[in-house]
């Protein structure tokens, strides 16, 4: 680590105005910080909350286009070939990625059938398609910076929505209740979603968003913005830039409106977080399916399914289920209950560690729709009429809904309000690189 990186007390430079490309706005406790020189595979972390600030690629565009393209590839084959094929009865049935949405849809559960399809079939495309576009436009030039700005600023926002990992979680739980009813095939849109879960994996690993944002700069050949006279610094929550800006100014390099702190983040945190908790409930009350075998049906709810994982002595994925699906909303929920609170009473104890429970479950929410894809493939395959067949039940629905609605409670908070209780600092920082 260079000695350099670590001198925390640097002045800010004399030409403090008309170097914002220099400095970042941690979006996660609010300081201000110098970047240092900065070279491939180094990382700037937040000299207060170790939040990283910049992970600099050494080939920030021409693997993520490498991968970004076997990704497409993979896609495109999974939206037309076969995924699953089950045999029971003697009879065959057949499904395809979007089979699940569509047979949610035909029971009456027309918003989880259309959450399916946004997330498992329209999010990862469009992200796909906004990473290839913006990469290759720049390598290209046939498509306007500012347009290509425009396009790239949807890329982060939809980024925690594309789950097809999280859908090929939910097909291995669902695998194992299937095997039970029937005869299973794998079908070659199976292998195509694997495959494009590790490209897109491999494409976010190697993608510099901040390389990007440069480059478009640099194409759009726009010059250093001066910044208001006596305006306040503010980090731009979309691109990352530090203006030199009233509040409600639009950021000089991706015109997003800029904001001191989310709006009304306290508030809309609360009211989506009393809502998932009311339907928290009911989603582990009711059943999330009715399953009929042989003419005898049975309910379902959420824990019963973790039962009967354990009861067929697969107790990894009874475990996964249960993390997924009751121990991971419920910690998010009183999580956030416990941030929203300490913040509104002005509490600066244990900041760091509420940073860091923050980020925990800003990053496991998506992953509690195992239990949702699971129901998506089943009612999707067992349909033999009285012989086999499984239906989505109200409790499916609401437990959906708690993850979009803790999904969202998360993103409407500001982790820097519970900073603001703080003393800020008198000088900018360098942050830390690693």
């Amino acid at each position: 680590m260079p000695e350099d990186a670590l001198d925390l007390t640097a002045p800010p430079a004399e030409a403090e105005p008309r170097r914002p490309a220099e400095w970042r706005e941690c979006e996660q406790c609010g300081l201000i910080s110098q970047l240092p020189r900065m070279r491939p595979e180094l990382v700037a972390d937040c000299p207060r909350c170790h939040h990283t600030l910049w992970r600099m690629r050494r080939y920030p565009f021409q693997l993520p286009i490498a991968c970004g393209l076997a990704a497409l590839l993979f896609y495109l084959y999974a939206l037309i070939a076969p995924f699953l094929e089950i045999t029971a009865y003697g009879r065959f049935q057949l499904a395809q990625l979007e089979t699940g949405p569509i047979q949610l849809s035909l029971q009456g559960f027309e918003l989880m059938g259309a959450l399916v399809l946004a997330v498992t079939v329209i999010f990862p495309g469009l992200k796909l398609g906004i990473m290839l576009v913006t990469l290759m436009g720049l390598d290209t030039h046939l498509i306007p910076a500012r347009l290509l700005k425009a396009i790239f600023r949807i890329y982060r926002p939809i980024g925690p929505w594309a789950m097809i990992d999280v859908y090929l979680l939910g097909f291995l739980v669902a695998y194992t209740r299937l095997t039970a009813i029937a005869e299973v095939h794998l079908d070659t849109a199976l292998y195509s979603l694997i495959g494009l879960m590790i490209s897109m994996a491999a494409a976010d690993a190697a993608l510099d968003t901040e390389a990007v944002w440069r480059a478009l700069d640099e194409a759009e050949a726009r010059p250093e913005p001066l910044g208001a006279p006596g305006a306040s610094l503010i980090g731009c929550h979309c691109c990352g830039l530090v203006n030199h800006e009233d509040e409600g100014a639009r950021c000089q390099r991706c015109r997003t409106i800029l904001r001191l702190r989310k709006k009304d983040s306290i508030a809309r945190s609360w009211a989506f977080m009393l809502a998932a908790i009311l339907l928290y409930i009911p989603a582990n009350i009711y059943p999330v399916m009715n399953v009929t075998q042989l003419l005898e049906t049975q309910p379902f709810t959420i824990m019963g399914g973790i039962v009967e994982l354990a009861g067929y002595g697969l107790w990894p994925l009874a475990l996964l289920v249960f993390l997924a699906s009751i121990t991971i909303p419920l910690m998010k929920l009183l999580t956030l209950a416990y941030m929203l609170i300490t913040t509104q009473t002005g509490s600066g104890e244990h900041l760091i560690g509420r940073t860091i429970a923050f980020r925990i479950i800003d990053f496991i929410g998506r992953w509690s729709m195992i239990d949702v894809f699971m129901i998506s493939i089943l009612v999707a395959l067992v349909r033999f009429g009285q012989f086999a067949n499984i239906q989505a039940q109200l409790g499916a629905p609401c437990f959906a809904a708690v993850v979009v609605l803790t999904m969202f409670a998360v993103e409407c908070f500001d982790p820097r309000l519970m900073w603001d209780a703080a003393e800020e600092p008198d000088k900018i920082p360098e942050a830390v690189t690693v």
